[in-house]
């Protein structure tokens, strides 16, 4: 490969390191803190059933495992590829993309608007909009 074909491919692979590899994990392992969580929170309060949360929250899990799982594959076969450069194009923008990202991990609005997305149609809004004004 050329230098330019081998610079290009450094720039892409740290891209997609940084914006894609790094959030899809944070948000995969959210699924299984925050996101419960503040569903259970959701179910105590009674804005949402517990039917609901059973129904989708599981398949959000395994949706989002296995694509992280498969963004994680391709990130590492394609540093493992063009090592020893990969270790550094790949490897130091995925580290600084979980440290750029981890506020993924953490009770924010990003939360709320994560929830909102999901159960919209299975919610009692007026209860949800009173508890967001109420917390946040």
């Amino acid at each position: 490969m050329s230098d330019t074909g081998t610079l290009l491919a450094s720039v892409a692979l740290a891209l997609f390191a940084f914006f894609v590899a790094a959030p899809m994990l944070l948000n995969a392992l959210s699924l299984f803190g925050v996101q419960k969580r503040f569903a259970e929170e959701m179910i105590e309060k009674n804005i949402i059933d517990r039917d609901s949360v059973k129904k989708y929250h599981p398949k959000k899990e395994l949706a989002g495992v296995v694509v992280s799982l498969v963004i994680l594959a391709v990130l590492f076969l394609t540093v493992y590829k063009i090592a020893p450069y990969g270790y550094i194009c790949g490897g130091l923008p995925f580290i600084a993309g979980l440290l750029k990202y981890r506020a993924i991990l953490q009770y924010n609005s990003l939360t709320i608007k994560r929830f909102r997305n999901t159960y919209q149609s299975m919610m009692d809004k007026k209860k949800f909009d009173e508890y967001v004004r109420k917390n946040f």
